[in-house]
């Protein structure tokens, strides 16, 4: 890609397509996507900023003058991107509010100090910069993502109010183009977003959901990825929203004949003892599927809302509860369950999208980055 232009009242530079390249990649690697898109760009800022730094800082012969710059943009991101949080700590009624001001403030009078001597500190700027970023997001701000996702405020909605009455929040061009170039460039899995991967992420490790057999963790990330996605939807207009259900409905509906098609047999084949059980707990969900699927043919608004939650229940209960027991089984007789896994898929009872291989690869942290 092109070199992008980055130029304020105190920096001008470019970032090479190789800098976008491994910032993209520092990005991902730290799941650092909370899903607030004005708050993501600011973050995403603050990384050029450090990585710029960080070029300045190696070079044999150092420009003072471009670190200073460098430093006092960083001094105005911070206090922007504070005064964004805050507000929103406000309108949402953030219990932590006070606490995470707080290190706000701290964060601005070490900047200040830093910058005050930074040839000095030059050494320590970079490192304090880029701890700073990752300890506070991964800590602080997933914490207050966490405490608006449960209790269902919309900060997206709320931003996008705040702009178009016209603040000094509203994105530059540059960061606008900057974000663009690290969420949308080379998809990790094609047709996910960075922000529904890092949810199913969250997901996957929240809940501990990983059960060591490959073919049915495989399954059980792609009805993970397809509640999000109707999660998401459930936010937008309801014509989007029964668009995406109308699509997505035939997908779950192969997916749980596929997916425990292939548990049964698995489970016949290894003599799991309490198979009759779960074949019924299948065959009841087969049914609650089906009664989603004509709910939605005959135009009940509800109906994606409700698929949602009985998706949700299922994947917190059956598959935490009742899969974890027969996990424990296929982990006992691995040879065999990977002797039936690959003539499963040989046979093609089973079948992976490559999206399906590429998002596992990256949620159990086996991708090439």
């Amino acid at each position: 890609m092109s070199p992008l232009a980055i130029e304020t009242e105190n920096i001008k530079f470019q970032v090479s397509g190789d800098v976008v390249a491994k910032m993209r990649r520092f990005w991902r690697e730290h799941d650092f996507t909370m899903g607030i898109d004005l708050l993501d760009a600011q973050h995403m800022w603050l990384i050029a900023l450090i990585f710029h730094l960080e070029e300045l800082l190696k070079a044999p012969a150092r420009d003072q003058k471009q670190v200073d710059g460098v430093l006092k943009e960083c001094v105005k991101y911070a206090q922007t991107h504070f005064r964004a949080e805050e507000i929103l700590f406000a309108a949402a009624k953030y219990p932590e509010e006070a606490a995470h001001e707080k290190q706000h403030s701290n964060f601005v009078a070490n900047i200040q100090n830093l910058a005050a001597r930074s040839e000095e500190n030059a050494a320590n700027l970079g490192k304090f910069l880029q701890n700073w970023l990752v300890q506070h997001i991964k800590k602080e701000d997933i914490a207050y993502c966490n405490f608006l996702r449960q209790a269902g405020f919309d900060a997206n909605g709320y931003f996008q109010t705040v702009v178009a009455s016209g603040s000094e929040f509203v994105l530059s061009d540059q960061q606008l183009e900057l974000h663009a170039a690290i969420t949308q460039n080379n998809e990790i899995v094609p047709g996910v977003s960075d922000v529904v991967l890092a949810e199913i992420r969250r997901l996957w490790r929240s809940y501990s959901i990983r059960l060591y057999v490959p073919m049915i963790d495989m399954q059980h990330l792609w009805l993970i990825k397809m509640v999000v996605e109707l999660e998401v939807a459930l936010k937008e207009g309801y014509e989007k929203r029964a668009h995406l259900l109308g699509e997505m409905l035939p997908e779950v509906k192969r997916y749980v004949h596929e997916h425990f098609s292939a548990e049964e047999a698995m489970m016949e084949s290894l003599g799991f003892e309490t198979r009759a059980g779960h074949k019924k707990q299948h065959a009841a969900f087969v049914k609650t599927i089906e009664e989603h699927n004509t709910d939605y043919g005959t135009g009940t608004r509800s109906a994606a809302t409700l698929l949602v939650k009985d998706l949700k229940e299922w994947l917190l209960s059956h598959i935490l509860i009742e899969d974890a027991k027969f996990a424990k089984l296929c982990r006992e007789k691995n040879a065999g369950a990977l002797q039936i896994s690959k003539q499963l898929i040989t046979e093609k009872k089973v079948q992976f999208k490559k999206a399906q291989i590429l998002l596992y690869q990256y949620v159990t942290g086996n991708a090439a980055r």
